[in-house]
């Protein structure tokens, strides 16, 4: 059978499922789609049996709904000073802030912007720039480091 096929057959099955899970449809889908998307990159699942091949697409699919709700559970407000609901509100503290950013070298103000602007972690961070986690929590460290500095 086919990937193709098999989307055909089982897509609407897959969704619904995970439908329940997350309470979502079309974040289920969206992760359905996605993991057929990586099924076709690896060419050793055109052959497995299709029970497995469910299998797989529904623990891949799961993981990525897991991954959003813990990215959007963890992620925190940033304070920068600046209140755009205040009247009185001083963007001075907002702008020292960034102007603190663009001082750090490139590749610690894009780490700090991941992490604090982005919301990502560090194995998230460390995925997308090739690096190991730790190598990341170290240049965070770093970073906040050098912003202290800044801030005295």
């Amino acid at each position: 059978m086919t990937l193709e096929i098999f989307y055909q057959q089982h897509k609407d099955e897959l969704i619904g499922t995970l439908a329940r899970y997350s309470g979502d449809r079309e974040a289920a889908a969206d992760a359905v789609q996605d993991a057929f998307l990586k099924a076709l990159t690896n060419k050793v699942f055109l052959s497995i049996q299709e029970k497995s091949l469910w299998s797989w697409l529904y623990t891949t699919a799961k993981n990525r709904l897991t991954d959003e709700k813990r990215k959007a559970s963890r992620s925190v407000p940033f304070d920068d000073g600046y209140d755009e609901a205040g009247p009185a509100a001083d963007p001075t503290d907002a702008i020292l802030v960034r102007d603190w950013l663009h001082k750090l070298p490139s590749n610690l103000s894009h780490v700090v912007s991941l992490r604090y602007f982005g919301g990502l972690n560090a194995t998230e961070i460390g995925r997308m720039k090739g690096l190991p986690p730790a190598t990341v929590r170290s240049q965070l460290r770093a970073a906040i480091s050098m912003l202290r500095k800044y801030a005295v």
